[in-house]
């Protein structure tokens, strides 16, 4: 079990903030089949707000919750901006247990 999700398991807390979390969404997404991530429109402002979702997929990479990520990265305006994710191999087993959890939490 990964540190992220021994801590979950620990505190309930932790758990009811988990409920809307963007993470579990992600989880949910790629347990459905989705496997790439990009933003609608690559203007500026979308392309900043997408780098949090890169940010949230790396995490859950270290995590072990998801399989492997390739990132496609852009230079915009002399800044680097990854404008595609793809997620290979989906979730974990980690990362399906967590999502199973929430679900299961959701029910009760």
């Amino acid at each position: 079990m990964s540190q992220f999700a021994a801590f979950l398991h620990r505190s309930r807390k932790c758990k009811i903030l988990l409920m809307n979390s963007p993470i579990i969404e992600l989880l949910a997404q790629i347990a459905s089949g989705i496997s790439i991530f990009e933003p609608f429109r690559r203007t500026g402002r979308e392309m900043l707000e997408f780098q949090e979702t890169v940010h949230r997929l790396q995490e859950m990479e270290a995590q072990g919750l998801i399989s492997r990520l390739f990132l496609q990265k852009r230079e915009i305006a002399g800044q680097s901006f990854c404008d595609l994710v793809m997620v290979t191999n989906g979730l974990t087993e980690e990362g399906r247990r967590l999502l199973e959890e929430h679900q299961g939490m959701k029910q009760d």
